[in-house]
């Protein structure tokens, strides 16, 4: 007998999965008190009938017989006190080999009628029939959410089965919770897909405004080749001024026969002064270009650079949110585990 409650008891505390632990957790203080009773079964033995005849005489009477074993009179007087035990809502059975003797209700499921015969795929009935714990689901048509029903075999000190003890827990909480997870997990998808878009749109923004940039780097230069031409234009029209005066001056000197030269000589100083002013507007007009490409290069310098800045953020922005949704995905298994181990 000792063995076999060893054995169970050592599957509520070495236990090591999630889905393990949400079985043993909620049958750890339980196992404290079985090991409590089977120490008041196994005295028994030396004491006789007096601590039979204790609990008859205590207050939690309730369906108990001089016959039955001490390990089951004692949970059948733990059993209304173990809901104080756990958080969760338990509701709680302790049966012989053929019928329930107690049941104890939980807010959220409600309890087997006494004296209800156990029957083949009954947990209790199982327990007691294999001489081994027993654990299944209840889907949530039986009581409009899932719940997680536990039994063990009680045994008396030759080690043969005598009842069991059944504990049955809601998963509403849990199965709310894999709900909300996996909601959450498409949602964070979602987010991040959207991101992702974002990303690589700023990604092609920021490819197009180096291209600008480079485009304005060469309209730049092709303006400052102009300003260099009109500049060479001006200094050529300056000249002419120049060779237009001294022809005058020589016409001048030659008198009757330098008339048709001083008239040539006036046309090539009004050219050069046509040009001249032609030069100046062709310099003012490339300075206020120059002046607004190289302004048009700052901003968009500026522009490339805060759109480097923004897709280095989203990018930092979408890893965080994979690591969102794998947490959130590690929570909905998780969730997903509990109910159905």
């Amino acid at each position: 007998m000792k063995t076999k409650y060893a054995q169970l008891l050592a599957f509520f505390f070495l236990t090591t999965t999630r889905a393990e632990k949400s079985i043993s957790n909620s049958l750890c203080a339980f196992s404290c008190i079985f090991m409590i009773f089977c120490l008041l079964a196994s005295n028994y033995q030396k004491n006789g009938d007096f601590i039979m005849q204790s609990l008859l005489n205590g207050k939690h009477d309730r369906n108990l017989r001089e016959d039955l074993h001490p390990t089951i009179a004692a949970f059948m007087i733990a059993a209304p006190l173990l809901n104080d035990l756990f958080p969760q809502d338990l509701t709680i059975g302790v049966s012989d080999t053929d019928k329930l003797l107690v049941s104890v209700g939980s807010k959220t499921i409600p309890p087997l009628s006494d004296g209800y015969i156990l029957q083949t795929g009954d947990g209790m009935y199982e327990a007691v029939r294999d001489g081994e714990m027993q654990s299944t689901i209840l889907p949530k048509e039986v009581f409009g959410f899932p719940v997680q029903a536990n039994a063990i075999p009680l045994f008396d000190q030759d080690g043969i089965a005598i009842g069991a003890v059944g504990v049955a827990s809601s998963l509403e909480q849990y199965n709310n919770l894999y709900d909300i997870a996996s909601k959450l997990s498409v949602a964070v998808e979602q987010v991040t897909a959207t991101i992702q878009e974002l990303a690589g749109s700023v990604t092609s923004f920021s490819e197009t405004m180096y291209f600008i940039s480079e485009q304005s780097n060469s309209v730049l230069q092709s303006v400052q080749e102009i300003e260099k031409v009109a500049k060479m234009v001006r200094e050529v029209s300056d000249h002419s001024q120049i060779l237009g005066l001294n022809a005058s001056i020589e016409a001048a000197r030659a008198g009757d026969y330098g008339k048709g030269f001083s008239v040539v000589a006036q046309e090539i100083r009004k050219m050069a002064g046509n040009s001249k002013e032609h030069t100046e507007t062709i310099r003012n007009t490339v300075s206020k270009i120059n002046g607004l490409i190289s302004q048009l290069h700052k901003s968009v310098s500026k522009s490339n650079a805060e759109s480097e800045s923004q897709s280095a953020a989203l990018e930092e922005l979408a890893a965080t949110m994979q690591e969102i949704n794998h947490n959130t995905n590690s929570l909905a298994e998780y969730a997903e585990r509990i109910i159905k181990s």
